[in-house]
């Protein structure tokens, strides 16, 4: 069991910095517990990040679930006929 006096101490980051550390929040690869705790505890705190964490959090739900299907035909000539027009 983790005790209080065992996490790091909380330093206020501003909305920018919070934003920088998002997505590897989101996707569980902060390693620093430092920045880890600061990231939280911003969020925590503060609504507009909270608010753009949570719809993050919910595009790449949305996309993991719809990552695995395949593509119309229409959708996939399209995209070779742009891709053929970028060589």
């Amino acid at each position: 069991m983790t005790n209080e006096s065992d996490k790091p101490d909380v330093n206020e980051i501003d909305c920018l910095e919070a934003f920088d550390h998002l997505y590897a929040y989101l996707n569980n690869e902060i390693t620093n517990p430092v920045d880890l705790v600061n990231v939280e505890h911003h969020l925590s705190h503060c609504k507009s990040c909270y608010s753009r964490a949570q719809m993050e959090r919910k595009l790449n739900q949305r996309l993991k679930e719809t990552g695995d299907k395949e593509l119309p035909d229409a959708v996939q000539n399209r995209l070779r006929n742009v891709l053929s027009q970028l060589d």
